[in-house]
């Protein structure tokens, strides 16, 4: 893992902060070498890694289509319910240590469904892993069905029936949509997206991280999404940031990811300082943290390192998180509540004020 120069108390304040995570893939986040490692053999199947060492080699990349190719090799080690479980509960306990009180999880059916995986081989997999979540590690565990946006129209819009047939005891909330930017505009999976509506999902896509601006104003104009994730190229356009700052319409973003990808050539050059200038309403997620060598907390450590972020900006950070999900307004209120009072009583331990 990434190390840090944050001096104390700083450092831990960030570590013990209550956090939510809104922006992290369940097959991408889980892909730490030991557990792809364990899959494949599961599975009896081979990867192009085999122990840790070859395992960040093979995880090099020099852009987003050759990282998500990566993804799809290691992807391919997840084919049942019980490799679903265990993905999910190799997530919540990465959570648990970083005091992730709740997070929203992304996973693509289309990454999987072309090999054979069922549909009910996820569900019955993340819906066990969420319960071990919250009984073991004391994590809620949310899922985003997310579309690949590279497949067809009519199979976006049958992954939003069959989401829509789910229990609530699965935990799934909205719908997404992720994969390859370019070429593959927002509004191909407008039909889909317009049934989730009338279902009462909620909506979030992928857009602008390799699609410039023009792909966050067709995931808000097409999709009537909710959130964006990522969003950062919006900074590109100064009305688009106004918009999206007046409508408090939050940017669920992934600063080492962005880095990792060269979205941005270094950290310095990172939008999210304009962005927070301009009223937009950001959260700091980790993405696929085994692939980049992090997690929320260590890429909370980068942008402070950088930008030199206080104290009271952590926490606006942290509280925008839990102020961004998908709960029902009683449960955000109740979360809100317990933040506040754990966020009061840790800067009277660490700094002397509440």
């Amino acid at each position: 893992m990434r190390t840090t120069t944050i001096a104390e108390p700083l450092r831990t304040f960030i570590e013990r902060i209550p956090k939510a995570e809104l922006h992290l893939h369940l097959e991408g986040g889980a892909m730490y070498p030991t557990t792809a490692l364990n899959l494949a053999k599961r599975n009896g199947m081979t990867l192009p890694f085999f122990d840790e060492a070859s395992a960040e080699d093979y995880y090099r990349f020099s852009g987003l289509d050759e990282f998500i190719e990566i993804l799809r090799a290691t992807v391919a080690t997840l084919n049942t319910a019980a490799d679903y479980q265990t993905v999910t509960e190799v997530i919540g306990e990465a959570a648990a240590k970083q005091n992730i009180w709740y997070h929203e999880l992304f996973f693509t059916f289309g990454l999987v469904s072309p090999r054979g995986v069922s549909w009910q081989a996820i569900i019955e997999g993340i819906t066990a892993g969420r319960r071990t979540n919250r009984e073991r590690f004391g994590v809620e565990t949310r899922f985003i069905a997310d579309i690949d946006r590279t497949t067809d129209a009519d199979t976006g819009l049958k992954m939003v029936e069959l989401v829509a047939a789910c229990s609530n005891e699965t935990g799934i909330v909205g719908i997404g949509l992720d994969c390859q930017e370019a070429g593959y505009p927002p509004g191909r999976h407008k039909a889909g997206f317009m049934r989730a509506k009338e279902l009462g999902l909620h909506r979030v896509a992928h857009a602008g991280e390799d699609g410039g601006p023009t792909s966050v104003w067709e995931a808000l104009k097409e999709l009537d999404v909710e959130r964006v994730d990522h969003g950062v190229q919006a900074i590109e356009d100064p009305e688009l940031v106004k918009y999206l700052a007046k409508q408090q319409i939050p940017l669920t973003v992934c600063p080492i990811s962005n880095i990792e990808l060269k979205v941005f050539p270094q950290m310095s050059a990172h939008p999210l300082p304009a962005l927070i200038e301009a009223g937009c309403l950001v959260t700091i997620n980790s993405d696929d943290p085994p692939m980049f060598d992090t997690d929320m907390t260590h890429d909370l450590f980068a942008i402070t390192e950088t930008f030199g972020f206080d104290v009271a900006q952590i926490e606006r950070f942290a509280r925008n998180s839990f102020q961004a999900t998908f709960m029902s307004n009683e449960e955000k209120t109740l979360y809100l509540s317990r933040f506040d009072a754990e966020v009061s009583a840790l800067k009277q331990e660490l700094f002397g004020v509440a």
